[in-house]
């Protein structure tokens, strides 16, 4: 992030978005750290100016000089106006040298500063009043007026201590000339005069210098505390713009893409790796890269030396060092991606350039860590479920076909070898391939009906009543079982909920269809803003006395549905029937008819 200082508009609103691939800025952070009116007082400090000297905690304002310059010369002519003659030569060439030197330093005037060079002007601006006052009559010069500016510059920019010596050293050189012109006796008391004037200045200048010091160090204390709140504030604004577009996604591939995105349009990452921890222990493997060619997997002990640190720092480690991810990388960043207390995965933001990155690239890499962590966490989580619910459908879907269509092509294949057999023995085969065509049309109703039932389900535009409904009128017509569905539905529930339901009716439905040897079957669902009841009864033979195990009707599949949605289910069976219900309080995600 470039500290040069530029003009920049206020913070953005929250409202903005970051350019894809646009460096993050801080304009609070950098307007401190830029140009300041400080810094511009600093480069007018001096007799023109507001005086200031520059301190460790900042810079410190103080009276300007230059009017005290003009009218120090003005009274110093006004006082020697009378004695201005040809005869009195040095008087009128001290008086031009004077007025050019004062013309001077109201031009270019001494930089009120600590520096070396701001100290030497001093002194020569001290030794040029000092020959003056010493060469037109001492302490009744009338240029004596001059030392009291020199005076207060010397406390601006050197304090009093300073000014003290300098003043002390003209001091003595003007009282050394002007005892030998007027002797001690005549000459001590307007010597005692003039050096208790400015002996008095140089006090109340140091003074004020002193004053100004102080209030400059809490001035900049009270900047620093703005400044730090200035690059929280832009940190969290930051962070604030990331979270409204981190990746919702449940797609591994989607919020990885995504991680790789925002972290590009937030740093200026010409090389960014991301590792994901492996099934196999202490294994990472390279998942995104950008910019360089990647090892595909790496042990940990094979880790550059940031990324191993980054594995247990509790920071991002910022590094610039040769051993580095990237092939050419001369800096980066490292953090590790954490979910649930564990190590997720590892980030690299790596760039040619020495020194590349900063404080605050490594604050926004921190911020970014633990949400993407969870994001990747979660798709990771999504995978493993959509793989065993894909199982579960799998399985179901075979149990589907093994008790349905498998038989039937049992049945079938049977009556192909009685109908071989009846052919060889010479006996008419009509009635036997007669036969197989009624049960080969049977065979493909019933595989019409099987994928319609997978592909049944319920949705935002389909309740579960009426899925229920249709269902229920086609098993009545392809059974001849007496399925009756009763209905009191007063809210929706859930998208979710109803789904789980809308699961475990059918398959306690197609459970009386197969295997309760049931004539009669009755569903009921009932639904209102406090509970939710869905009950599946028959006059079958029951589950303990069907054919089968008694778990080969999907009934722990059903009950973790059921657990799934906070519900209940209870299963009553006897050989004069099974009654399946599930039960619901306060159900989540309840919505009133219009």
């Amino acid at each position: 992030m470039s500290a040069e200082p530029t003009e920049r508009p206020d913070p953005v609103e929250p409202t903005g978005t970051i350019p894809h691939g646009e460096p993050l800025s801080w304009p609070l952070v950098e307007r401190r750290r830029g140009t300041s009116a400080f810094d511009a007082a600093e480069r007018r400090a001096g007799d023109g100016g507001p005086a200031t000297r520059q301190t460790r905690s900042g810079v410190n304002e103080v009276a300007p000089l230059a009017p005290f310059r003009i009218v120090a010369l003005a009274g110093a002519i006004v006082r020697g106006f009378h004695d201005f003659a040809w005869r009195n030569w040095n008087l009128t060439v001290c008086t031009a040298i004077v007025v050019l030197y004062t013309a001077f330093v109201v031009w270019r005037p001494i930089a009120h500063t600590s520096e070396a060079r701001s100290r030497l002007r001093t002194v020569v601006d001290a030794a040029i009043i000092t020959g003056v006052v010493t060469l037109t009559g001492g302490w009744v010069s009338p240029f004596a007026l001059c030392l009291v500016p020199t005076a207060m510059l010397a406390s601006f920019v050197g304090g009093t201590v300073f000014s003290a010596q300098t003043l002390s050293a003209a001091s003595v050189l003007i009282t050394l000339r002007y005892f030998v012109d007027v002797g001690p006796r005549d000459g001590l008391a307007d010597a005692v005069l003039w050096v208790g004037l400015l002996s008095l200045v140089t006090a109340t200048s140091g003074l004020s210098f002193h004053t100004a010091q102080v209030s400059a160090t809490e001035r900049q204390v009270a900047l620093d505390r703005v400044g730090k709140l200035a690059e929280a504030n832009a940190l969290l604004f930051a962070l604030q713009r990331v979270a409204q577009t981190l990746p919702a996604s449940l797609d591994l591939e989607e919020v990885l893409d995504a991680t790789v995105a925002r972290v590009q349009s937030l740093l200026d990452a010409a090389m960014l790796t991301i590792l994901l921890v492996a099934d196999a222990p202490d294994q990472f493997e390279t998942v995104r890269a950008v910019g360089h060619r990647p090892h595909v997997r790496l042990h940990a002990d094979d880790l550059p030396t940031p990324l191993r640190e980054a594995r247990t720092a509790p920071k991002t480690v910022q590094h610039e060092l040769l051993d580095t991810l990237a092939l050419g990388a001369r800096s980066g960043l490292y953090a590790a991606m954490r979910a649930r207390g564990s190590l997720v995965g590892l980030i690299a933001v790596e760039s040619p350039e020495p020194g590349h990155f900063g404080p605050q690239q490594a604050e926004v890499l921190h911020g970014l860590t633990e949400p993407f962590g969870i994001a990747i966490d979660n798709a990771k989580l999504f995978r493993r479920l959509r793989s065993a619910s894909a199982d579960e459908e799998r399985n179901r879907i075979a149990r589907d076909l093994h008790d349905h269509i498998g038989s039937s092509l049992a049945y079938l294949g049977f009556e192909i070898d009685r109908s071989i057999s009846v052919a060889e023995r010479g006996e008419p085969v009509e009635q036997a391939l007669r036969e197989l065509r009624a049960q080969v049309t049977t065979m493909v109703g019933e595989v019409r009906e099987t994928l319609y039932d997978l592909r049944s389900d319920v949705s935002e535009s389909r309740d579960l009543a009426s899925t229920l409904g249709e269902f229920v009128e086609r098993l009545r017509g392809r059974s001849g079982i007496d399925v009756t569905f009763e209905c009191d539905q007063r809210v929706r529930l859930g998208l979710t909920a109803e789904r789980e339901l809308w699961h475990v009716a059918r398959e306690a439905l197609i459970n009386v269809e197969r295997h309760a040897q049931a004539t009669r079957a009755t569903v009921e669902w009932r639904s209102t803003e406090t509970s939710a009841v869905l009950t599946v009864r028959d006059n079958g033979v029951g589950i303990l006395f069907g054919s089968g195990r008694v778990d080969s009707y999907g009934l722990r599949g059903m009950r973790e549905r059921v657990a799934a949605i906070d519900g209940q289910m209870t299963t009553e069976s006897s050989t004069t029937g099974t009654v399946i219900r599930v039960v619901l309080q306060d159900p989540k995600g309840v919505r009133r008819w219009d």
